[in-house]
């Protein structure tokens, strides 16, 4: 019994860290693509806000970052 306990501790505290640390790094992600594409990173972000996607400094989606990642390689029209 303790022995679950103690795994299950583990685990959600390796999860919760696993969490904040993908949201650290989606801004970082950001912020450095910001940094080193500049006036096409802001045509990307453009493109991703006209085609729905919600663009917040506060709460980086995913999802958002890998459309403005594809747009800047070419895979976004």
């Amino acid at each position: 019994m303790k022995a679950l306990a103690i795994a299950t501790l583990v685990a959600l505290s390796i999860g919760s860290t696993a969490l904040a640390q993908q949201q650290r790094s989606a801004r970082d992600m950001m912020n450095d693509m910001r940094a080193r594409y500049g006036q096409t990173f802001e045509q990307c972000q453009a493109l991703a806000v006209s085609r729905g996607y919600r663009v917040d400094d506060d709460n980086i989606e995913h999802s958002v970052m890998m459309f403005i990642e594809g747009c800047i390689m070419g895979r976004q029209r």
